[in-house]
């Protein structure tokens, strides 16, 4: 009789589980199910994030965190008290790291973590990790399912699963097949009911409104929130977090809670911030949860400094305005390359970010090096669960008192073993469209976090068969307010970075841009352009990104003030290119 071996037969099974994972994409990745994170789980464990701090490899190329995880049960592997989670990116002094996609945790997060055997030699760094076994989680930011008390849920970026201590606990025991080890006593349906508790007897607090239903998270935006109370003792505010889709929400900084009395707050706007309902949290008089949504237009990843929260800008790096990356040998012969292509200058075209490609190519091929080459590449190693990731490294220094940080280098990494669409066609639906993954992963590296948004690219999530690859007036809002930062503020004693060669479809006559306006922009329906000085106007002109011409008029009329209809053009940024006696000159449009 043919005898069977027990690892052969899990391997095969966790081969059946892979190859049966659904396509569908979520944050430039594909859901990994539930039982194959079992499977392919070391360690399971509830428990709570007790501390975190980072450090640096031995080769000191790529920052790592270490959490420290306090145990309340153990579902699989061996018993222990305390663990160690180690993830991609943290901030070490005034250098720091930052990973997209990456499970971020912060301390007091409890829920389930799915882990396994930490692969790197990462572990030297004696006064970082101590001499215990560490781990990294098994499909990054999926393997950890969080804790939402007041919906007696857990969640992850792809699934919320009710009842912790039945239904969740039942999926977990019946695909293990042991039950589990208590560690640290923890009454999950107590705290249930007392979460639960707090916000149904709120009844002496109450929101009556929040100063706009639009606004942007990470720029330092302002809300206010008025109603009663609130008590004079300062609690917490939390914002629905885009990384979740706005399920859970994410809790402002203490010291970006600017101001706190009986019946008003003033908050600013966290970086992981979504469209969906805030929370009040007081101390004393329970929490209250918005009734309506709070809209997010924008994000802009915010590096997080000994408590406070810092913008980021680029720079001119390369000596000739701003970044130079370098694709990697095997990625510039596939048929990556054009798609990357596309993608690359709808950011240079439609913010003005002074990106450029290399004419070499590297046979650097690893996004954990910092050698100052922003490298494009693909990995056959890259995690369970991913497409693509962007590695953005930051300096910073004290300028004026206050510290400022700016981006030293980008590294970016598609997924090798993925079925592409690389062309312009629409991707079939087992397909991932290679042009929707790279134009959002570009958008992190122009420093833009994610929204809760279907309609633009830093959506935090993208169906298989699918494709977004135009920018909206939102996505383009956010970067262009990131690239007027990078080329108008000079930090660190750097050169500041300048606008794209792209932008300039005409010479920018000086005399044009200062006595021709164009109003209102953003525009929806009808754009003005006021000849101030009587410039004698002869043709004008709207140009997309993609350098195309969409309308073009002679004018004869010397009325000062022309009007044209933009209703019929998509949302998105448009050149509009003046042309007069004096010259021409090129003024963006953002239609709406």
């Amino acid at each position: 009789m043919m005898k069977f071996s027990y690892k052969v037969g899990l391997l095969f099974f966790i081969c059946q589980l892979l190859n049966s994972i659904s396509l569908k994409a979520q944050e430039m990745m594909f859901e990994v199910p539930f039982d194959a994170q079992v499977a392919l789980s070391d360690v399971i464990v509830e428990g709570e994030v007790l501390a975190k701090e980072s450090f640096w490899d031995d080769a000191h190329n790529t920052i790592y965190t270490v959490h420290t995880i306090k145990v309340y049960k153990v579902f699989k592997g061996e018993t222990t008290n305390t663990i160690e989670l180690v993830t991609p990116g943290g901030v070490i002094g005034l250098e720091a790291q930052v990973v997209s996609h990456s499970l971020q945790l912060q301390k007091g997060n409890l829920g389930v973590f799915m882990l396994k055997s930490n692969p790197k030699a990462i572990t030297t760094q004696k006064e970082a990790i101590s001499n215990q076994a560490s781990y990294t989680s098994t499909v990054g930011i999926q393997g950890f399912y969080k804790y939402a008390l007041k919906n007696n849920s857990a969640v992850n970026t792809y699934s919320v699963i009710d009842n912790i201590t039945g239904d969740f606990y039942s999926r977990i025991i019946g695909l293990t097949n042991r039950e589990p080890i208590s560690m640290d006593a923890l009454d999950l349906n107590a705290e249930t009911s007392k979460v639960t508790s707090t916000s149904k007897t709120a009844g002496t607090a109450t929101i009556t409104s929040f100063s706009a239903t639009s606004a942007s998270a990470g720029t330092k935006s302002i809300l206010t929130i008025t109603g009663n109370g609130f008590g004079e003792t300062k609690g917490t505010i939390g914002f629905s977090d885009a990384n979740y889709g706005g399920y859970l929400h994410t809790n402002a900084l203490d010291n970006q809670v600017k101001s706190w009395t009986d019946s008003k707050i003033e908050v600013e706007i966290p970086d992981r911030a979504g469209t969906g309902t805030f929370k009040v949290n007081t101390v004393l008089n329970g929490n209250l949860e918005s009734a309506n949504d709070l809209t997010i237009d924008f994000a802009q990843i915010n590096l997080e400094y000994n408590g406070t929260a810092y913008q980021t800008q680029h720079i001119n790096d390369n000596g000739t305005g701003g970044n130079t990356w370098t694709m990697n040998t095997d990625f510039y012969n596939s048929d990556a390359k054009d798609a990357f292509a596309r993608a690359f200058e709808s950011w240079t075209c439609g913010s003005g970010i002074n990106w450029e490609l290399a004419n070499t190519t590297t046979t650097i091929n690893k996004k954990d090096l910092y050698d100052g080459v922003n490298v494009v590449t693909f990995s056959e190693t890259m995690g369970s669960g991913m497409l693509g990731q962007c590695y953005s490294r930051y300096e910073g220094c004290y300028d004026g008192g206050e510290i400022k940080w700016y981006v030293t280098e980008m590294d970016i990494v598609f997924n090798a073993n993925k079925n592409w669409n690389f062309s312009t066609a629409p991707p079939a639906n087992d397909q991932i469209d290679f042009e929707t993954v790279t134009v959002h992963e570009l958008g992190h590296g122009h420093q833009l976090g994610h929204v809760v948004n279907t309609n633009e690219v830093m959506h935090y999530s993208i169906s298989s068969g699918a494709s977004l690859r135009t920018l909206s007036s939102q996505d383009l809002a956010g970067a262009m307010d990131i690239q007027t930062r990078s080329s108008t503020t000079t930090i660190c004693g750097q050169l500041s970075m300048t606008q794209s060669a792209c932008m300039q479809l005409g010479v920018d006559d000086a005399k044009i841009d200062k006595d021709v306006t164009m109003y209102p922009n953003p525009a929806k329906h009808t754009v003005y352009i006021r000849n101030k000085a009587s410039i004698n106007i002869t043709n004008v002109s709207i140009v997309n990104i993609q350098g195309s011409l969409l309308f073009s008029s002679r004018i004869k009329d010397t009325n000062p003030v022309l009007s044209f209809d933009v209703s019929n053009l998509a949302p998105g940024v448009y050149m509009v290119k003046i042309d007069s006696a004096f010259g021409s000159g090129v003024k963006k449009l953002m239609v709406q």
